[in-house]
């Protein structure tokens, strides 16, 4: 387990460092000359120049979030209407903010501090999905943002403005995290929310407060919570919430860490760990990665890029230059950058990029990737073992991923658009997030259930090693008690030919078996034989010396709640003859 953070620091030790380091700022790189010039270059190349001069116009109305469009989450549980309305208006304070940094002919001062000072008028900043709350993730963000901005070009705001969006940074951030009346369960959670609400509060502080004494009291504690979330990471760095939140959570702690660290002067090192555990999360991705922008869509995570300043941080403490090749690039093997951030801590290095044909394992996290021969025919398995109880989760122990080519033709959907349903208890409803909308079987009627007590076991034998390769995931305890004595499955990858062999024992013979493999692909089926995807680019699917008949259920009406338009079709497998002790083997080509 890692140490807890500032565990050697007392608070008026925190106060000293920073009154040692007071003219230092946490993101020097944003004042910097050159590297704003070097932005300069970089917007020009990467489109965002000519996105300021297209889309950024300071006579446009500030759009406003309406009452009726806030209370549409509560009303019907949908929240994409607020959060469209909310993302426009973010959008337009990123792209005032920006061409201001930028000196770029379309800035308009009047037209940021515009926006600044409606954000000032609204009651709350809190999301209208979290009501409630004292703070979240989208408050704590915005204050983040308010604060860097005022840090960056306060200089060429008008003091009126710098007055009122410091007070409400105080109004909606500061004060609430100390309100003891009110508790924010994020503060000390062992997941993503943890280090997005903390880290960004963290460094709203650090731009705003000038006070080392008073500094030092609101940060400590908020530094001492990041702990919490590093220890929602298995101890192999895995995190359970899938690629996508790692991004997301870790990324805060990241973008936080290094704040601090160039606030300090380096005194503050919270990379800094004796277990090794935080150099093993920074190495996550390359496990989740499966080519370009997929990635293991385990739980509510989705497929997508590693960022380029994550890797960048990263990279300021350890050697992990492999990670800039999970980054988006250009066809000049340049980063894509499009942030502040991104654009002012970038050198314009060339990526070296080379496919990394490594298998993976992370015992604790239960989550193996298994590559086949290289070559265009390569196929790569990621498969799942885990347990049923872990943040955003799904009902999947014993899924996987199968990809060749440069397409996934069994996947797992990711998690559907967020809606009151989501978090709430009728959220296994849902088909994304309960077992029939995975590739695992349904025994007796019986899905597997959420809760930690369903569980499966990963093993794994020679990986990267010559010859077959082998994942075993011990299924048993991921249904009730009394569905199974007993579910075994076993991946044996050799060469590009994957096997999938599933061992049942039960007390009594069961009624009704299904196997199921989950594809967002057209599907046909002649006799024992099944081609996802077209032929010659797909795979085809066959039951070796496993009597039964396949079939296909498209979720046309249930695959409306995901992410894409995209149809989850379940290719479904039911054997002729059920027993007590019995196999049932696949084979994907």
């Amino acid at each position: 387990m890692v140490k807890m953070l500032l565990r050697d620091v007392a608070m008026s030790d925190l106060a000293e460092i920073y009154e040692r380091n007071a003219d230092r700022s946490p993101a020097p790189y944003l004042k910097d000359a050159e590297a704003v010039e070097r932005a300069r270059e970089l917007a020009k190349k990467n489109g965002l120049w000519d996105d300021l001069s297209e889309n950024l116009d300071g006579s446009r109305e500030i759009p406003v979030l309406k009452r009726s469009a806030f209370r549409n989450y509560q009303r019907v549980g949908d929240r994409n209407l607020p959060q469209a309305v909310a993302g426009n208006r973010r959008r337009e304070l990123e792209r005032a903010a920006m061409a201001l940094w930028l000196g770029h002919p379309n800035a308009d001062v009047d037209y940021l501090q515009d926006l600044l000072w409606a954000y000032c008028d609204d009651h709350t900043w809190v999301m209208a999905a979290h009501e409630g709350r004292a703070i979240d993730l989208g408050s704590a963000a915005l204050g983040a943002a308010f604060a860097e901005i005022l840090h960056v070009l306060g200089d060429q705001l008008e003091e009126e403005v710098v007055a009122r969006v410091s007070r409400k940074i105080e109004e909606h951030i500061f004060e609430p995290f100390w309100n003891y009346r009110h508790l924010d369960f994020w503060k000390t959670v062992r997941m993503n929310w943890n280090h997005v609400c903390n880290g960004e509060i963290i460094r709203a502080a650090l731009y705003q407060i000038e006070d080392p004494v008073v500094l030092a009291h609101m940060t400590h504690a908020a530094i001492v919570n990041l702990t919490y979330a590093i220890d929602g990471f298995t101890d192999d760095g895995g995190c359970e919430e899938g690629p996508g939140y790692w991004e997301y959570g870790f990324g805060h702690f990241l973008y936080v860490a290094y704040a601090l660290y160039l606030k300090t002067n380096g005194e503050l090192n919270l990379m800094v760990d004796e277990t090794g555990k935080i150099h093993r999360i920074c190495q996550y991705p390359l496990t989740a990665h499966i080519q370009g922008a997929l990635r293991s869509t385990f739980a509510d995570s989705s497929h997508g890029y590693t960022g380029a300043r994550s890797a960048m941080i990263v990279n300021a403490f350890f050697d992990m230059p492999e990670l800039y090749a999970l980054c988006d690039k250009h066809s000049d093997n340049t980063l894509k950058v499009r942030d502040m951030h991104s654009m002012a801590m970038y050198s314009g290095f060339e990526v070296e990029v080379e496919t990394d044909d490594r298998d993976y394992v992370l015992p604790d996290l239960g989550q193996a990737k298994l590559r086949g021969t290289p070559g265009k025919e390569q196929l790569t398995l990621m498969c799942l073992a885990g347990n049923n109880g872990v943040p955003h989760n799904h009902n999947d122990i014993g899924s996987f991923i199968v990809h060749r080519g440069d397409a996934l033709w069994l996947t797992d959907p990711a998690g559907p658009v967020y809606s009151q349903k989501t978090f709430g208890p009728d959220r296994y409803d849902i088909l994304f997030c309960n077992a029939l909308g995975h590739s695992v079987p349904v025994i007796d009627g019986q899905l597997q259930q959420p809760g930690g007590e369903y569980f499966g076991t990963l093993e794994v034998e020679n990986l990267n090693g010559e010859g077959e390769k082998r994942a075993v995931i011990d299924m048993t305890h991921a249904y009730p008690e009394g569905t199974v004595k007993s579910l075994t499955r076993t991946f044996v990858l050799d060469g590009n030919v994957l096997t999938i062999e599933d061992r049942y024992v039960f007390s009594s013979v069961p009624q009704t078996l299904e196997e199921g493999f989950i594809t967002f692909e057209d599907v046909q089926v002649d006799g024992d034989l099944v081609q996802i995807g077209p032929e010659g680019e797909g795979v085809t699917l066959s039951a070796v010396d496993t009597p039964g008949a396949f079939s296909v259920k498209r979720f046309e009406e249930e695959s409306k709640e995901g992410r894409t338009d995209e149809v989850v079709t379940r290719v479904i497998f039911t054997p002729s003859e059920l027993s007590q002790d019995f196999c049932l083997r696949f084979a994907m080509v």
